[in-house]
């Protein structure tokens, strides 16, 4: 079987959103219970009480590399040109343990 462009990109989207996940984790050991990874796609919940934080792969034609989410109380969309700033984004909204 020969992959495609789209499904070595994919592929690679899913390491890299893999890549966050556990960066977080080791900043952050609490999370870990808390934290999924989706099976078949770019996207990580992490579980909070007051809402959930969401990083997923933005779409190739915009400028950011990837997008978190924040649930609560208003749901609010930041960028992040990288993986590398994503974590930190996350890490800075999920704050101390």
């Amino acid at each position: 079987m020969r992959f495609t462009q789209d499904m070595t990109s994919a592929f690679g989207d899913w390491l890299e959103c893999d890549r966050i996940r556990h960066a977080l984790i080791e900043e952050r050991p609490d999370i870990a219970s808390r934290t999924t990874l989706h099976p078949h796609r770019p996207l990580l919940r992490i579980h909070r009480p007051e809402g959930d934080v969401v990083v997923a792969r933005a779409a190739a034609d915009g400028c950011a590399a990837w997008i978190v989410g924040v649930a609560s109380p208003e749901p609010i969309l930041h960028d992040a040109s990288s993986a590398d700033s994503a974590t930190a984004l996350v890490l800075t909204l999920l704050g101390r343990p």
